[in-house]
């Protein structure tokens, strides 16, 4: 039973680090609009939402600039917001900071 857990915990670390070394490059604090042109020159692809009507004004007002895989944005001291992209089976969240959509960092998203 303790071999199987082990087995089974260094099969799911094995696969977390291969996750994380594979995790796009980004530069903290870089334009939004330069990671995603990096993004979708590694052929991720901008996820459409859409449910745009449920997400804030401002998030509104980038999908209708053409920022169609905004999820949602909060205003608060440092505005924020969220982007999604996926390849294959793979999901990730883009988040900013600033009005001026400053990259703050890129994760995976898990699949349920």
């Amino acid at each position: 039973m303790i071999n199987a857990r082990i087995l089974f915990l260094s099969f799911f670390l094995a696969n977390v680090a291969h996750a994380e070394a594979t995790l796009p490059h980004y530069d903290k604090g870089m334009p939004y609009e330069e990671a995603k042109k990096r993004l979708i020159a590694q052929d991720w692809k901008p996820v459409n939402n859409l449910k745009i009507s449920n997400s804030s004004l401002y998030a509104q007002e980038l999908y209708a600039q053409g920022m169609l895989e905004v999820g949602d944005c909060v205003s608060m001291e440092l505005d924020g917001c969220w982007f999604y992209y996926v390849k294959k089976n793979q999901k990730l969240e883009v988040r900013t900071i600033t009005r001026q959509l400053k990259v703050e960092k890129i994760t995976w998203i898990k699949s349920h």
